[in-house]
């Protein structure tokens, strides 16, 4: 693609250790599996890679370990096309982040991750690297590194005028100022209620939450329903932007795969609808493949997809 957008996606790697099962494990129980496989994952590195693969221009930064699986994540980089300069290994001899994925039957998927050298993500790191983050139109960021990183970059993007994208997962208790330094977020149904401190079970619906997550400053609140598509709530209003059909097998990544293409579009100066569209484009494709990062789809079967789905 010409004049590509560039944006910076900042946050984890970890190696996934993935294995499928007609069930998941009740507390105490053994449960056969099978298809057991090494991959590669971090919510960052999924979005980074999900970023490059819809034609952007991507500034990528972690903190990998000095070891066999930080050698992935460089291996993996180099593979995609997407710079390394700015992956730094650990200077506490900690290890590379890793996680256990189990996958249902039904496609469906429960993750432990420990981040590891992910941790030592700092504000440090943030300040030196924040002069080629502003050539950036974006900067997307997770919650798999310390809070105190992320709402350093996101003051620092208010002041620069750079975007600031926060993919709220997995969920950690912010500060409320974080809000109004982001200009989207773009949480699933349970963590905007997270966001909120509201009870999973307190009957509100997701236009309100959303409401009320803009109420407390955050500009676009773009909340991911799954296969329902995604709840747009702006300034404008509120509306739902459906997903594609498709049969799903592996929902592991899906999110990631849309906080990266919906960046991109937005990059790209598409408004946010349409963004959200693409974005439930290549989220659709991606849940149709197993594994994550290998599931990722490219920019040229989204376009196709959406030539031949007007």
């Amino acid at each position: 693609m010409e004049n590509k957008a560039k944006i910076a996606v900042i946050g984890s790697y970890a190696v996934g250790a993935t294995i499928r099962c007609r069930q998941f494990p009740a507390a105490g129980q053994t449960v056969p599996g099978h298809g057991f496989e090494m991959m590669h994952g971090g919510k960052g590195s999924n979005q980074a890679v999900a970023a490059h693969r819809m034609g952007a221009e991507v500034l990528y930064a972690t903190c990998i370990g000095d070891d066999s699986f930080g050698q992935m994540c460089l291996d993996l980089y180099q593979q995609e096309g997407i710079s390394t300069e700015y992956i730094r290994k650990s200077t506490e001899g900690t290890a590379t982040g890793a996680g256990l994925i189990y996958v249902n039957e039904n496609g469906e998927n429960e993750i432990v991750i420990g981040l590891g050298a992910n941790n030592e993500f700092s504000s440090e790191d943030i300040d030196r690297i924040f002069p080629e983050i502003e050539k950036c139109k974006i900067l997307l960021m997770q919650l798999e590194m310390p809070v105190e990183t992320v709402l350093h970059a996101a003051k620092r993007c208010k002041e620069a005028g750079v975007s600031f994208v926060l993919n709220p997962a997995p969920f950690r208790e912010l500060p409320e100022e974080i809000f109004r330094y982001c200009d989207y977020v773009t949480p699933n149904q349970t963590e905007a209620r997270q966001m909120l401190g509201i009870s999973l079970s307190e009957n509100i619906s997701d236009e309100e939450v959303g409401i009320q997550l803009c109420n407390r400053g955050i500009k676009n609140v773009v909340m991911t329903l799954g296969e329902g598509g995604v709840l747009l709530v702006t300034e404008s209003g509120s509306r739902i932007v459906p997903g594609i059909r498709v049969a799903a097998v592996d929902t592991t990544g899906a999110g990631d795969t849309f906080s990266g293409a919906f960046c991109v579009a937005v990059a790209e100066g598409q408004d946010p609808n349409k963004a959200a569209e693409f974005g439930n484009i290549a989220a659709g494709l991606a849940v149709t493949r197993y594994g994550v990062v290998d599931a990722i789809p490219y920019r040229k079967e989204v376009d196709s997809y959406r030539k031949e789905n007007k």
